[in-house]
């Protein structure tokens, strides 16, 4: 503990020297791209614990001193950030009552969420816009460890591949591509966080391209995509395809029907030239263990909804689950995970744990721009296939873009933040890229 206090200090006095050589409208979006930079090193299961700790304690002296900045624009009413906050204060009195023995990791995990959620929501556009670049930056840097994990290595780099209760390594075999390949995991840890750090930077990418150079956006999405199918993640795979969905449909009135049109072409030739292969890819599915695994969670609702009233509506405690599991609660197809993050969070926090999970996804998309809502359609879909929350790589992510609101209302979005008129007209327009209104 004295050595994340001490890391702590160190980085808020980096982050304060640092930050003082930043224009003021660009301190906090450089300190969250350090932020995630290392939480998506050194916070994966794999982690030694003593690294996790300092690597937490980092993240929250450095979103502290970034938001102790000053700053001179103004934003708008913070509902997603607000609900965060009220997630988590639930969530620390449950734990407290419940289950006093985890209360580290579920202050750790409130910590980053508020302090991540409150960073984003006093950025200015600026801000945003450095954080998404710096974030598109580190996906490829994951990208390039992947290749390296997959040709070279032959483990995840630094601290390799988890290793099990049963003393066996967490290694699975890619079902997407041909070959027998391993999946691979960059430094998060797991192939589906993996996964979904790449999709998030591709649909920042596809969302956003007028925040990156002409070229940038083609190299960019091959490269990604190349990542996400050489993790071997199906479910993610669906998210990213929602999310280009999402992406195409709230395009430019004037090119929004070629788009559809011509994306549809292609997926209509690759469907019939594929044909053989995704029938075999969904018969696959639907004969694995962790489709009935997630089948089972969905199927496990109505008997944590009869548990008795008081468990039913709070939960039954943060790491709850190998008692519900016992009590034959959780799926009983021979896993010790659920895979859906709703039933879990139904398990453990209850009912009311699940409306304010629910109530911050619905405020953050209601009033997010059209990034934060193509990055939150794929954070939503995998909340469907992966207990995520006590990643701290994901659910970062996660509080992050549902506080990226829309402020076109302001009609200071591409304004220059210290109040001068003669604000840059491409940085300006980069930034309206990211935070006007998600609708043309």
């Amino acid at each position: 503990m004295i050595v994340a206090l001490a890391a702590a200090l160190t980085a808020a006095l980096v982050a304060l020297i640092g930050g003082l050589l930043l224009p003021v409208d660009r301190r906090r979006g450089a300190a969250l791209v350090v932020a995630v930079a290392v939480l998506v090193s050194t916070t994966s299961g794999s982690a030694p614990e003593v690294v996790r700790h300092v690597a937490v304690a980092t993240v929250v002296g450095l979103c502290g001193a970034a938001l102790v900045s000053p700053r001179s624009w103004v934003i708008g009413r913070p509902r997603a950030t607000m609900a965060t906050s009220v997630f988590f204060a639930f969530s620390i009195v449950c734990v407290l009552v419940l289950a006093p023995s985890t209360i580290v990791l579920m202050s750790e995990l409130a910590a980053i969420g508020i302090a991540i959620s409150w960073l984003v929501a006093t950025s200015s556009p600026r801000d945003v816009t450095v954080f998404v670049r710096g974030l598109v930056a580190l996906g490829l840097v994951q990208v390039a460890l992947g290749v390296v994990e997959l040709t070279v290595t032959h483990r995840p780099f630094p601290f390799g591949y988890k290793v099990l209760a049963t003393g066996r390594s967490f290694v699975s075999e890619n079902k997407i591509l041909p070959g027998g390949l391993v999946r691979i995991e960059g430094t998060l840890g797991h192939p589906i966080p993996y996964a979904v750090f790449l999709a998030v930077c591709l649909v920042v990418v596809l969302a956003a391209r007028g925040t990156f150079p002409a070229w940038f956006p083609s190299v960019a999405v091959v490269a990604l995509s190349t990542g996400i199918l050489l993790s071997g993640s199906r479910s993610v795979v669906v998210g990213v395809l929602l999310a280009v969905t999402y992406v195409l449909l709230t395009s430019e009135a004037r090119t929004r029907a070629t788009k559809i049109v011509l994306v549809g072409l292609v997926a209509v030739a690759a469907s019939a030239a594929l044909a053989s292969e995704i029938v075999q890819a969904v018969e696959t599915l639907l004969a694995s263990g962790s489709y009935e695994n997630r089948m089972g969670a969905l199927r496990a609702v109505s008997g944590l909804i009869g548990r008795p009233a008081l468990e039913a509506v709070v939960g039954s405690g943060f790491g709850s689950e190998p008692e519900l599991y016992a009590r034959g609660l959780l799926p009983q197809e021979g896993f010790t995970v659920v895979d859906n993050q709703l039933v879990t969070t139904l398990a453990t926090f209850g009912i009311t744990g699940v409306v304010l999970l629910v109530a911050v996804l619905v405020i953050g998309f209601v009033h997010a721009s059209r990034v934060g809502r193509a990055v939150l359609v794929v954070m939503i879909v995998t909340l469907f296939s992966f207990d995520y929350l006590v990643w701290f790589s994901m659910s970062a992510v996660l509080w992050a873009f549902c506080a990226l609101d829309d402020r076109s209302h302001d009609g200071r979005s591409g304004a220059d933040p210290s109040g001068s008129d003669r604000a840059d007209d491409v940085r300006g327009r980069d930034a309206r890229t990211l935070v006007d209104s998600p609708d043309r």
